[in-house]
């Protein structure tokens, strides 16, 4: 029973764990998002819709978290997650300051109101940032091993700076970047190199811009595949040796156990000789 037990938990948590590494990337959007919401305006629509996509962002974290804490986390790992620090991360992660602005206020805020939001999405990003210390994540740990959430924070911010450039030479003479989210879609078309071609830059500034979006994306690909292959092939080397030494090691008590057994049959032998000479 506790076999059956132990495996049906073990393969929870490994569904739990995909899961989460599918959210963690969610998460990483909703931080993009609010940074380019705090450094441009976009129209009332978007706001909207990126602030009902930071509700079910925050909706989803406290679900995620409660199973995390308090199913799959040990006793020892969920005392050291309680502190005061901690509290105000989760706090500030799980509060959708977008969303609650928007529907007792509206789109058009005060002076102040903007100001309090404004300061209100700054703590929610940098919480947001923070909680991925908190969330025990598989691929947390395994991107810090091979490097890929370098790979990760460059790719974001090649996409944001790239983002802003091309609104700022495009934005003015291009038909088709009217709105700063024009930008945004560009950008993300070129950095996946998907292009569908509904925008394309005018200016040099901007196929310069374009270029680098396209190399930068396909070396990010190339290198997030290198990083992950090396690292499942060097986990199976690690895991070979150890089921080497695991082997070698019950050779040994073999081989012992073998030595002890006929130890005892000469023994056994020496008594019955010296019966019959009896």
């Amino acid at each position: 029973m506790f076999k059956i037990n132990y495996q049906i938990k073990n393969a929870l948590e490994n569904i739990f764990q995909v899961i989460l590494t599918i959210f963690l990337f969610f998460i990483i959007v909703n931080v993009l998002l609010l940074i380019m919401e705090s450094v441009f305006s976009f129209q009332s629509s978007t706001n909207l819709v990126m602030a009902q996509f930071d509700l079910l962002i925050t909706s989803l974290l406290i679900f995620l978290l409660g199973i995390n804490y308090f199913i799959f986390i040990n006793k020892k790992s969920r005392n050291e997650l309680i502190s005061l620090k901690n509290l105000i991360i989760v706090i500030f992660a799980i509060i959708p300051f977008e969303f609650i602005f928007l529907s007792l206020f509206g789109s058009n805020m005060g002076f102040y109101i903007s100001i309090l939001l404004y300061v209100s999405r700054v703590f929610h990003l940098i919480s947001l940032l923070l909680i991925f210390r908190i969330i025990e994540s598989k691929f947390i740990s395994f991107s810090r091993e091979n490097g890929l959430d370098y790979g990760i924070v460059a790719i974001t911010f090649i996409f944001i700076i790239c983002s802003i450039l091309f609104y700022v030479f495009e934005g003015n003479v291009n038909p088709n970047v009217i709105q700063f989210e024009d930008a945004v879609w560009f950008s993300l078309v070129s950095i996946t190199t998907t292009g569908f071609g509904d925008i394309y830059p005018v200016t040099l500034a901007g196929r310069v811009i374009t270029g680098f979006l396209m190399i930068s994306g396909v070396s990010f690909a190339t290198f997030a595949t290198a990083s992950v292959a090396g690292s499942i092939i060097t986990r199976m080397r690690e895991e070979k040796v150890i089921r080497e030494k695991k082997i070698e090691e019950f050779n040994e008590k073999l081989l012992l156990k073998f030595n002890e057994n006929q130890k005892e049959l000469s023994h056994i032998k020496e008594k019955l000789e010296n019966l019959e000479k009896k």
